[in-house]
């Protein structure tokens, strides 16, 4: 879709809270990625990241962009790793390019002999082109693409396909995480025109299924197709989805997460509870209430959901966990767990005598979930 904006446009309050998101991400996930390209070894030892759909870089009322949320907090984390932090934005409209690469010279003039922060020129260019060109040029020399994370933060929903994240994928610990706009999208949907963009995204046409439906109906098959798609097209062993919401729960779009890495997500989730509510914009997922709310997702709430959907099943504590995080808003379940143990309602099973009880720290632990049986009253009979 074609983007009416200027160069240069006012912030969303729902803007504000992506950026947030990555900001978040960034912040716990850059020292532990830092540790992963240690063991790339050699001088291709570098941390990645990539922002296929850069902007201007920044907002009215100087208000950060992407870039800069990623620069600022790459500058504040990468003093203490071995390995420099390497940024690369990508930018298709001559002008926001134009826009980014003053501002990206502004930004490195400041930075000093500061080597452990490397901004390359942005690129005016289209996101899908130049990824695959980056990635050839590593496959051509035959060094490692990651560790990376690439933001594909596009402007509607069909400027890059699932070919591309199918292929960043297939590298060692890389990462997607990419926007679609269902407020862009789902209006237009019986619009023909539209049907390619839309197939190309998901790499097949299964998403027509939602054609004649309506409401929450449509926004959960459409997003849970898409899902399916990440996983066995793109090959996204990780994925989930998280929508932000109205006031009146609409969804307006939707972020997703894509990685092979459990503590990835990990991460991401934990990122996402960190966000702030702003306005009548709300962060969500796909287990959302009628109300909308991430945030009022509990202990009690998992703990039901395990008790409910996991009943008379034997796993792993390390199965439990990516359970909750493929499966549910949570991202810490262990007291759930032990939330289950004290009601009886979880049994470690041959649990190591030196074992306390309610601890969860053995991922290997085996236990047992099975709901607790209401007890019925025997009634008397006519032999007493």
């Amino acid at each position: 879709m074609a983007d009416p904006k200027e160069a240069v446009y006012p912030a969303d309050p729902h803007t504000t809270a992506k950026h947030h998101i990555l900001e978040e991400y960034l912040k716990r996930w850059l020292p532990i990625l830092a540790k992963q390209s240690q063991r790339v070894g050699g001088t291709n030892g570098r941390l990645l990241y990539v922002d296929g759909f850069a902007g201007a870089g920044e907002y009215i009322g100087n208000i950060p962009g992407s870039p800069l949320v990623a620069i600022q907090t790459a500058l504040q984390q990468c003093q203490n790793f071995r390995v420099p932090v390497q940024i690369k934005l990508i930018e298709l409209r001559h002008d926001r390019a134009v826009h980014l690469q003053k501002i990206v010279a502004e930004r490195r003039s400041g930075l000093g002999n500061n080597q452990k922060l490397i901004i390359d020129d942005p690129i005016e260019g289209d996101c899908e082109a130049e990824i695959h060109k980056l990635i050839t040029e590593h496959e051509q020399t035959r060094r490692k693409l990651g560790p990376a994370l690439f933001f594909l933060d596009q402007f509607g929903y069909s400027s890059f396909s699932m070919d591309l994240i199918g292929r960043i994928l297939k590298n060692d610990v890389c990462e997607v995480f990419s926007y679609l706009n269902w407020n862009l999208l789902h209006p237009f949907m019986t619009d023909q025109t539209k049907w390619v963009g839309i197939t190309k995204a998901f790499g097949g046409e299964e998403w027509r299924k939602v054609l004649g439906l309506n409401g929450k109906q449509k926004e959960d098959l459409f997003r849970d197709v898409y899902v399916h798609a990440l996983r066995t097209r793109a090959g996204a062993k990780f994925s989930y989805p998280f929508a932000m919401r109205d006031n009146n729960n609409r969804v307006i779009y939707w972020l997703f997460f894509c990685s092979n890495n459990i503590r990835g997500l990990e991460e991401m989730k934990k990122a996402m509870w960190q966000v702030d509510r702003s306005g009548s914009f709300e962060f969500s997922d796909k287990h959302a209430t009628q109300h909308g709310k991430l945030f009022s997702y509990n202990e009690q709430a998992l703990a039901a959901a395990l008790e409910s959907s996991l009943d008379g099943r034997e796993m792993t504590v390390a199965e439990i966990q990516e359970y909750v995080l493929l499966n549910t808003p949570a991202c810490n379940f262990k007291s759930a767990l032990q939330n289950l143990e004290r009601r009886g309602v979880l049994t470690p099973i041959k649990a190591p005598p030196s074992r306390r009880s309610c601890s969860f720290t053995d991922d290997t632990l085996r236990v047992r979930i099975a709901k607790k049986k209401a007890c019925i009253a025997q009634q008397p009979t006519l032999f007493g």
